[in-house]
């Protein structure tokens, strides 16, 4: 069914942002067009998760557009749930260290309710997944599972987190939100995302270095390959920071101070830049540099529109 697109009016109150008073985003007119609300949690303060009833069972979902799945992937467990066939998933990718994530099997969910949206027949893959196993992931975050990319695009999906709201239109009904003027009239600045395979990726310079990035709110903190960092001059200094892909490998990263970084050619804020092993930088040959993590995309309070794969958020001047 042909998707329209529908201009609509949204209502703003005041915030303070870093720096200055500015205008919080409302979408609550979008409930009129056939989305619905659902409340972001933050177990962590860069980890967003939905609470979601699926059969008539609770789960916990990570909210991950760097995990690239078309429907819901969740622990094994939840496969006892399903009424449909089950049938297994081939080739389901490998993860940042470049390990495989593992095998999975799918079926579908007679019904999904997250927040006041209900939806029917929605695609479950279920399996083992790695970066829960870990004892301080299920004590921090109690996950049992993400909602990636797929999903999200398929739902048109709007993540905010200026007010931590996800927004979601069941397929099939509605009208998909136009919201660029708006955002541009509120001095949000306006970057195109792409969508390849369910990955989502966006142009940004690093000291002045262009490159790719992953849009990844499922990683808590930003992070380049060593070899793109040796390309922006950085210099970086050890850190107890450690990386934890989806596959459950566990890297130990370095930190870089920024002199710039940019979003679509647009100045924003970032702290300092993780660095370490990232497998896809190889694998595209350089292209893609790194993933664009929560710690700067909450900071600048980024709006993702999935539905016209757009970003928003205020410029740092």
């Amino acid at each position: 069914m042909r998707k329209q697109a529908v201009l609509f009016a949204l209502t703003f109150v005041l915030a303070l942002f870093p720096g200055s008073a500015r205008a919080r985003v409302s979408f609550e007119a979008l409930q009129q067009d056939g989305y619905g609300m659902v409340e972001l949690v933050r177990p962590e303060p860069n980890t967003l998760m939905v609470k979601a009833t699926i059969n008539g069972r609770k789960a916990r979902l990570i909210v991950d557009t760097g995990w690239s799945d078309e429907g819901i992937t969740i622990k094994p467990n939840y496969g006892k749930v399903l009424n449909s066939p089950i049938r297994a998933v081939k080739g389901f990718g490998l993860s940042a260290s470049g390990r495989s994530v593992g095998s999975f099997q799918e079926g579908e969910a007679d019904s999904v309710i997250m927040g006041n949206v209900i939806m029917r027949n929605v695609p479950i893959i279920f399996g083992a997944l790695g970066s829960l196993q870990l004892s301080y992931s299920r004590s921090n975050v109690q996950a049992d599972g993400f909602i990636g990319s797929g999903f999200l695009r398929t739902c048109s999906a709007i993540i905010d987190l200026h007010n931590l709201r996800l927004y979601l239109r069941p397929p099939g009904t509605g009208r998909r939100a136009v919201i660029s003027s708006a955002m541009k009239g509120q001095g949000l600045a306006e970057v195109p995302f792409s969508i390849v395979d369910s990955h989502c990726f966006v142009d940004v310079e690093v000291n002045g270095v262009a490159g790719s990035m992953f849009v990844d709110t499922g990683a808590s903190l930003a992070e380049v390959d060593e070899h793109f960092a040796k390309l922006m001059k950085a210099r970086a200094y050890s850190s107890r920071v450690v990386m934890v892909d989806a596959a459950g490998v566990e890297t130990p990263t370095k930190l870089t101070q920024l002199r710039s970084f940019k979003i679509g050619g647009v100045e924003v804020r970032a702290p300092d830049l993780r660095i370490g092993q990232l497998a896809f930088y190889q694998l595209t040959h350089g292209e893609v540099v790194g993933l664009l993590g929560m710690d700067i995309l909450g900071k600048n309070g980024t709006i993702i529109d999935f539905g016209q794969k757009k970003l928003y958020f205020y410029p740092y001047f």
